[in-house]
């Protein structure tokens, strides 16, 4: 499998480094940056841009136009007891930052007015009319929650090791949850969206603006995960093997993703291993990825193979960033003179999961006491 982030270099038809490998690897999977469409899809537009520019404006008024105001603002903040100590920035390339900011904002409404209202400066009050704004602060408080709920699901996927199985489901699981969202607010409860609920007085308040942008949600949820679409039988089968029914079309799908092996000597495979008590305990205590590991590749070559290739699809995303952070840690400015080979060592061994037993190698030191 190849994941791409979706530039010409590498999603390219000819020339592309997709197309390049698919050509020597006919059986190649290639898929666009998973983390990466889910921000695409939520992309601000019309009206919520607008909202979200001024937003943006009225913190950058406050934490940018100088020091001293910043200081100001923050101690206001200690002084009315505030929730929060300040308010956050936004990055485009920083995918979190959107909510958060929103959420700290929305959460800081109060502190906010009051200090534009203290300030002298023309800015002060062309902000403290925005924020004064009912509908300007639905708005707000709608994509707070709504950003929320795309912020959780940015993590989701990004936790350690997340396979492809894990990735679909919590993909489809969202694109279900953007079904309910529209139900809520068109029903006027709003119990997914909690910062909403406070600041409307009545849901006659909810705008087209908001049920537009979750519709365009499911659309572009819907568009741009299209091709990630995992065959359900295969993600049971690695699940749990031992519930998954072998009548079907199983096999043909295994052989679709694995050609190499027989699908005949699969399904008697499964048949076997569904029959032993001993390894069923086995996946309920160690897990699938373990259970799959542990298989006897000579009792069961076939459904390993087509267990291993389906594990082997994996998220790298928390692997990365781990490699970054610890190389930051490891990479300090006392250690002026560490090699590249000594720091891959030493990432190799910040990121590694494997545990070592202490106490069985101290049990087995010999001491030399002649020394």
């Amino acid at each position: 499998m190849l994941v791409t982030d979706g530039a010409p270099s590498m999603t390219g038809k000819v020339n592309g480094l997709a197309a390049r490998w698919s050509a020597v690897a006919p059986q190649l999977i290639s898929l666009h940056c998973i983390v990466h469409q889910a921000v695409l899809c939520a992309k601000l537009s019309g009206a919520l841009k607008t909202t979200m520019d001024s937003v943006m404006a009225i913190i950058n008024f406050i934490r940018s136009t100088s020091s001293l105001q910043h200081r100001l603002f923050r101690m206001l903040l200690s002084e009315m007891s505030a929730e929060h100590h300040d308010l956050l920035l936004h990055n485009d390339v920083r995918w979190l930052s959107k909510g958060k900011a929103l959420e700290r904002f929305c959460g800081l409404r109060e502190e906010i007015i009051t200090f534009l209202r203290g300030s002298k400066q023309k800015k002060a009050e062309t902000h403290l009319s925005r924020i004064l704004d009912d509908n300007f602060m639905a708005d707000a408080c709608f994509m707070s929650d709504i950003f929320k709920h795309l912020n959780d699901l940015n993590l989701g996927l990004q936790g350690r090791d997340k396979t492809v199985i894990d990735l679909v489901e919590q993909m489809r699981a969202f694109q279900v949850k953007l079904d309910l969202f529209a139900n809520d607010l068109s029903t006027g409860r709003m119990l997914h969206f909690p910062t909403l609920r406070k600041c409307i007085s009545s849901p006659a308040q909810i705008t087209d603006v908001m049920t537009d942008f979750i519709a365009m949600l499911k659309n572009n949820f819907a568009g741009r995960l299209d091709g990630l679409d995992l065959p359900t039988e295969l993600a049971v089968f690695v699940r749990d093997p031992f519930t998954v029914a072998i009548e079907g079309d199983l096999s043909a799908r295994a052989k679709k993703l694995v050609p190499s092996i027989d699908e005949g000597k699969f399904t008697l495979e499964l048949v076997d291993m569904q029959s032993s008590v001993t390894m069923a305990q086995e996946l309920s205590t160690n897990g699938p990825a373990m259970f799959w590991t542990d298989v006897n590749a000579h009792q069961f070559p076939n459904i390993k193979k087509v267990a291993i290739v389906m594990l082997s699809m994996f998220g790298s995303t928390y692997t990365c960033e781990s490699s970054f952070s610890h190389m930051n840690s490891i990479k300090s400015n006392s250690r002026c003179s560490l090699t590249d080979h000594t720091l891959h060592q030493c990432l190799r061994i910040a990121l590694t999961t494997y545990e070592p037993k202490v106490t069985a190698l101290v049990q087995n030191k010999r001491c030399h006491f002649s020394h």
